[in-house]
Formats: structure tokens, C-alpha cells, sequence
């Protein structure tokens, strides 16, 4: 059946080690295209004019109509690597974190056709501008996620690291006599989805808490703020579990679960008050239970994917005009990033090709960003002439 699929290309800015969201993204668009990843990581001996180059000819060898391009920081996928991307395919940039990246991401995305965002909050954002975008969940494949009708044997389960303001809950709900399951990502008990998956079947309630630190990036507005709070993939993949998750107040899910499918809480007493009331009565929980898992299959990825691939399908490629004039930082970055990351891995033909590339071949529209240019190419090659005899070569 394959062979009559769409073909797409997704390009993701590098390979994890530990299990990533591109394992999601891939489980998601394999159903409904014939799909190509690369890891742009993979390509950093060459410089990003030949990295583009590479990934045409592979866009013209498989018919590739669709090239989707990973957002969310600044890396080799700008706006000028994008737009020498060809110009013929459709393109959509996707993000999963654009609550801490929007400002970044906006600009990236002018590049491109429409945007894919784990946030609907973000996606009003990009309409605003005149964005074709699409709210699109990262977690939510259910033969990754799914009910396996498990007795319940633990009350409350919380997993993810102890960060924010999360520590100071659970201790809470301890002294309080909650009983909490708590597991990380390299717990022996939680390090594989499938042991996930059967804790979370087997738990009444999961947790869930929002709060997030502001990315300290100097490009994010946001970065004098503490925190903000931020849709996390449990609320809806908790639900595909046939468990009934309780949540930390994120105005995001809000506009997910309209009709308070899901139970917030905004402090302490709150959270306790919830979690004893749930489980002291049992037909309320199984009621609560039933709706919030009857909502979250609303966002399955079988389901929620013909969606997608309708939004995608009546894209109809335009010239957009989004941008009037890309910002001095936007282009100083850019221009540190494409150096910086093959300085940092030691690559000295891609380095200085690179290098060559920013300093006489690369289009700048702030004229006065040129000086700073030169300077900072002419300064971080003599550096890297010095430190390239004393590091493991790479070449």
C-alpha cells in the first residue's frame, strides 16, 4: 500500500539519545505517507549550501512532495536554509515547544507553507499573523499508548523529573497520607514506553503539572518571566491509558478540553482536595474517568492524522509576504549558529567552508551585520587553527 501513499520528507535537527519526540512524529506520519527522516546532524562534514543540495537531489530522486522542517531553536534549519530547499514541494515547519521558541519560530516559519504546533495556544498566535496553522499532538499514538484493562493497584502515579514547583506538591500529598508512585525516564520501573504504558493502566490517577521554566535564550522575550505554564503531553495520552489524569491549571488545555473533561487544580489544597475526592469515591471516579479517556480519543493519532493530512492537502502553495525584513538578531544568530556547531564538533573542511560561505557567498538584508561578520569569522578561525591540533579530529 505504500507505494500509493504521498511521499514526505521530515528533516529533524539531530538523532537523541534518549528516546526523542521524533519517535512520535515518525509513528504519526507513517500511517498516512510514505516517509523519509534525515537528521540534519548527520550532514554537519559538509557546509549548508551543499547540506541543501543533498537534500534536493534526494527530494527529486524520491518524489518527494512534502518536506516538513523541525522548529523550536535556532540550528542549520532557518529561513534561508528552508527557502533553498525546492521551492516546488509544500512545506510545513512542526514545533513541540513554541511556547518558549514563538519568537524564533514565527520568523522561521515564514519560510514555509503552514505550521504544525503542539500548542493550540501557539497556533492562534501564528493565525494571528496570517499562519496557516494546525494544533497537532506529539504523543498520541495508541500502540504506544493504550488501555490494557490492568487492575488498578496504585493510587496516584507521577513520572518525569522533579523540577518547578513539582517536588513541593508531592511532598504535600504525602504528608497529607496520598499514596504517590514516583518514576523517571531511567527508572528501572519506568525506562521503556511499554513499562509506562502498564504503570500508568495501572494507576487511578496521574499527575500532571505545567509549570516550566522560560528558555534564558536572549531571542525569547519571555526570558525575564520565571515560568510559564504549558501543555504537556500526559493530558491527553494519559487518557488513551484508560486512567484519569489530573493537571496543574494550563490555559492551553483549556481549548482542548472544553467541556472540563480534565481536573485542574491551581495550588496545593486544591490538588489534594481533588485527588482525596476521586479516590473516596469510586463510581465518580469511574464516571470522570470515562468522559476525560472519551476526549482524549479526539486527539489519537489515527483519528486526529485524517485531520491533519485534510489541512495539509488544502494548502495551496503562495507566495506568502509575512516578513517585511528579517531582524538584525535573527541574522546574527543564524550566522554564530552555522559556525559554532561545526567548531564545537571539530570539523575543519565543513568549518571553513562554512565559514567561507557566511563570509563572501551569504546574503545579509542588515548591511550593517557585515563587519561583525567578518570580524567574528576571521577571530573563530584563528581559534579553531589553534585548538584543532589538541582536539580529536574530525575531518
Amino acid at each position: 500500500m505504500s507505494e500509493n501513499k504521498e511521499s514526505i520528507l521530515i528533516l529533524f535537527t539531530e538523532r537523541k539519545k534518549e528516546t526523542p519526540n521524533t519517535f512520535f512524529y515518525e509513528k504519526k506520519f507513517n500511517d498516512h505517507y510514505k516517509i523519509k527522516i534525515i537528521y540534519i546532524s548527520d550532514y554537519l562534514k559538509i557546509n549548508n549550501q551543499n547540506i541543501a543540495k543533498n537534500i534536493n537531489e534526494i527530494i527529486n530522486k524520491e518524489k518527494i512532495s512534502l518536506v516538513l522542517f523541525q522548529g523550536d531553536g535556532l540550528s542549520i534549519i532557518n529561513i534561508n536554509f528552508i527557502r533553498s530547499i525546492n521551492n516546488s514541494v509544500k512545506k510545513g515547519i512542526f514545533s513541540w515547544d513554541d511556547p518558549m521558541y514563538h519568537h524564533l519560530n514565527r520568523i522561521t516559519a515564514s519560510a514555509c507553507d503552514f505550521v504544525l504546533s503542539g500548542c493550540p495556544i501557539s497556533v492562534l498566535k501564528f493565525q494571528e499573523l496570517g499562519y496557516k496553522a494546525l494544533f497537532l499532538p506529539v504523543e498520541s499514538s495508541s500502540s504506544v499508548f493504550k488501555d490494557l484493562k490492568e487492575k488498578k493497584i496504585y493510587d496516584v502515579l507521577f513520572f518525569g523529573r522533579q523540577k518547578n514547583n513539582r517536588y513541593k506538591y508531592l511532598q504535600y500529598l504525602k504528608k497529607n497520607n496520598i499514596k504517590v508512585l514516583e518514576c523517571g525516564p531511567y527508572d528501572e520501573i519506568s525506562n521503556t514506553f511499554e513499562k509506562l504504558n502498564k504503570l500508568i493502566n495501572q494507576s487511578k490517577i496521574i499527575l500532571n503539572f505545567t509549570e516550566q521554566d522560560n528558555s534564558k535564550y536572549s531571542y525569547n522575550p519571555l526570558s525575564s518571566f520565571k515560568y510559564q505554564y504549558t501543555l504537556r503531553g500526559r493530558v491527553y495520552f494519559t487518557g488513551l491509558c484508560g486512567s484519569l489524569c489530573v493537571s496543574e491549571h494550563d490555559p492551553s488545555a483549556e481549548l482542548l478540553f472544553k467541556n472540563n473533561e480534565l481536573p485542574y487544580f491551581t495550588n496545593e489544597n486544591e490538588c489534594l482536595s481533588i485527588i482525596k475526592y476521586y479516590l473516596s469515591n469510586e463510581s465518580k471516579l469511574a464516571e470522570a474517568t470515562k468522559k476525560y479517556n472519551n476526549k482524549c480519543m479526539d486527539f489519537e493519532d489515527k483519528i486526529y492524522m485524517k485531520k491533519t493530512k485534510l489541512f495539509i492537502n488544502e494548502i495551496s502553495k503562495t507566495k506568502n509576504n509575512l516578513i517585511l525584513e528579517l531582524p538584525f538578531w535573527y541574522e546574527f544568530i543564524c550566522f554564530k549558529k552555522n559556525i559554532q556547531i561545526r567548531f564545537r564538533q571539530n570539523h575543519f573542511s565543513s568549518f571553513y567552508s562554512q565559514v567561507f560561505n557566511s563570509l563572501f557567498r551569504n546574503k545579509y538584508e542588515n548591511k550593517r551585520l557585515l563587519p561583525i561578520v567578518f570580524i567574528l569569522g576571521i577571530i573563530s578561525s584563528i581559534m579553531f587553527l589553534i585548538k584543532f591540533p589538541f582536539s580529536n579530529k574530525k575531518v
